[in-house]
């Protein structure tokens, strides 16, 4: 080496000995770090202001709130889109409750996996529901629907990763509405038909599984076909599956997060737990009574119906009636809606009823949602025994819910004169048939069985206050009036028709082939009238519009008022009325028997309470105040 390159390399060694010993000094340093456990996130330090059940109780179904208050959730993530069963979604849960996330972010779970604490600065946000479900949104689309959060970092904060919550344990029978949008387990279940997948995965087709227990208690699982798992055989065991519970309207669903949530290797219920109906009878006899009167109200919700005496028997398919409960009233249930079998069919039988003259005269009420068919019948036996396909059936001439009926609405069945059958046993059935995969799923409903004296009174109606009950609560109403006879006074299941002064009442009235309701005091020998007709109870759970229709004929006075009530119960005259007073009224500048629409009467200062409308109609004989009022179309939706 020359005396040049020596120089060179001694000032090489200066210039590199420093950063060569730094850099050692800083990779002992790294290596000391990777020593100790690794921390994923860290908290935020952001300061929780409300639990995840305060917030889901801000909501009215039906309705979205826009969140304007500084309001911050927090919760873990319990299930993510990481397996595709879940898309631009996932759900939170805290120890309050669960709810979902809408986000406008593909594969999220890399951002917020299971596990992940996730901070949500609520204000500017939307809640909204869809069939029930309640959901967290950023806006409300054009078409008013709930949309995405799209500036998700202005609202999602992400913490520190954790053992996600442990799921709760329970039966089918256990679960209840408040495990919606929380991890559940639910234990010794199995699928109904094992010869399909979860999905399917070609078509990208969403399906809904039946599991059952042992004791034919039901349940929906269901599967996006876009699910990394959609093309998985079902398993034949028994066993337990983890999951988020979800809801469309008032079915309860389940949704496997990924097939680590699947553990069905047991012994199958003994009998395949399934479809067949098994021995209905107990004994294999069919129990006598002297009389009936079943209102379902000792059901538990979603429960099989089970009662001694009664027959619940499956012909076809998985499902059985059911006990359902609707704003504080028990039923029995029957729907093929999100049924995975090809065929429904099932009848719920009473007992062996000894008919006679204390008990000769069969009532009870139907209604239906979500009409697709008429899939429902009622009929009477004389020879049934267990076995409701070998009895012979004649059907009942019985007013039944139908396709003119409105969702939810109670159609009273009439009086059915059950005389010439005096001195035999009778059995009454109730048959649905329907098709979950052809559509055919309209959901029927049962109430109020009796076989006594009667008491439907001049239409076969109820009114519940005449019984000693409290009035009748339903969610909507829809009244044309036209099951009335004419010139009788009317008689409507949960309507209220009473004379306050005099002994005149509200009658139905036919003119031109129209049904409707009518009150005069023209040659009544009273000298005053006073006579209300009193809606049923309407819960008033979002916004509702009240419309109706009146009519005069011979005009003499203003004769007709409509009031509204909150605290209405059996008694108008104790009850506190308001004068609706932007309702549009006939009157005398109106031709006789022009219809004249009320408009839309907005009830929502009315919202969380129920309320009775009440049409009044006053007038006198005696000093000539004779016109005749007329009321159609009453509706509440």
């Amino acid at each position: 080496m020359n005396l040049f390159n020596s120089l060179i390399m001694n000032k090489l060694i200066k210039f590199f000995l420093p950063t060569l010993f730094l850099g050692l000094v800083f990779n002992a340093c790294i290596k000391e770090d990777f020593d100790q456990p690794p921390t994923d996130g860290a908290d935020p330090g952001l300061k929780v202001t409300t639990t995840i059940a305060e917030l889901k109780a801000m909501h009215v179904f039906g309705q979205f709130e826009t969140i304007a208050e500084d309001l911050i959730i927090k919760g873990t993530v319990v299930a993510d889109d990481a397996s595709g069963n879940l898309f631009q979604a996932f759900v939170i849960q805290d120890e309050t409750g669960g709810i979902m996330v809408k986000i406008e972010t593909s594969d999220s779970y890399t951002l917020y996996p299971r596990g992940r604490e996730v901070y949500i600065k609520l204000k500017g946000l939307v809640l909204g529901d869809y069939n029930n479900l309640i959901q967290l949104g950023g806006f409300l689309t054009d078409d008013g629907q709930l949309g995405n959060i799209i500036k998700v970092s202005d609202h999602l904060v992400r913490g520190i990763k954790t053992t996600p919550p442990a799921a709760k344990v329970k039966t089918l029978a256990e679960l209840t509405i408040n495990d919606v949008n929380t991890l559940v387990t639910v234990t010794d279940v199995q699928f109904v038909d094992t010869a399909f997948t979860f999905a399917d995965p070609v078509t990208r087709t969403t399906y809904n599984r039946d599991v059952v227990d042992c004791n034919s208690v039901s349940l929906i699982v269901r599967t996006s076909g876009y699910a990394n798992f959609a093309g998985t055989s079902l398993p034949n065991g028994k066993g337990n599956l983890t999951g988020i519970l979800g809801i469309f309207r008032d079915d309860l669903q389940f949704l496997v997060r990924d097939m680590d949530d699947v553990d069905m290797d047991g012994e199958r219920c003994a009998g395949d737990g399934g479809g067949g109906g098994g021995n209905p009878c107990a004994g294999g006899t069919v129990p006598t009574v002297d009389g009936i009167d079943e209102d379902f109200e000792a059901g538990a919700n979603n429960d099989p119906v089970d009662i001694t005496g009664w027959t619940n028997y499956n012909v076809k398919g998985s499902r059985t009636w059911q006990f359902k409960e609707f704003s504080g009233n028990v039923y029995a249930q029957a729907t093929a809606f999100n049924d995975s079998s090809p065929e429904m069919d099932i009848w719920l039988v009473t007992p062996l009823i000894n008919v006679s003259a204390a008990a000769s005269v069969l009532t009870f009420e139907t209604a239906t949602a979500f009409y697709t068919h008429d899939g429902f019948t009622a009929s009477i036996s004389t020879d049934f025994e267990c076995d409701p396909t070998t009895a012979t059936w004649v059907p009942l001439n019985a007013a039944l819910a139908g396709a003119s009926s409105a969702s939810n609405e109670w159609i009273a069945s009439g009086d059915i004169d059950l005389t010439a059958l005096v001195g035999q046993k009778v059995a009454i059935g109730f048959h649905y048939i329907g098709s979950g995969t052809t559509g055919q799923t309209g959901t029927f409903r049962v109430d109020n069985v009796k076989l006594g004296t009667g008491g439907g009174g001049g239409g076969g109606g109820n009114d519940p206050c005449q019984n000693g009950n409290p009035p009748l609560t339903v969610a909507t109403l829809t009244e044309d009036f036209s099951t009335g006879t004419n010139n009788t006074d009317i008689a409507l299941t949960g309507w209220t028709n009473l004379a306050e002064t005099g002994t005149r009442r509200w009658q139905s009235k036919l003119f031109s082939g129209n049904t409707y309701v009518q009150a005069t005091a023209f040659n009544d020998t009273n000298p005053e009238m006073a006579a209300w007709l009193i809606t049923p109870l309407i819960d008033i759970t979002g916004p509702k519009v009240l419309s109706f229709e009146t009519a005069k004929a011979f005009w003499t006075h203003d004769g007709l008022t409509v009031w509204i009530s909150t605290d209405f119960n059996c008694d108008p005259l104790t009850a506190t009325w308001e004068e609706i007073s932007t309702a549009v009224l006939a009157g005398m500048p109106n031709v006789d028997h022009e219809w004249i629409p009320s408009g839309d009467i907005d009830l929502s200062a009315f919202i969380g309470q129920k309320v009775a409308i009440g049409f009044k109609y006053v007038g006198n004989n005696s000093t000539g105040q004779t016109s005749s009022y007329r009321v159609d179309n009453v509706v509440v939706q």
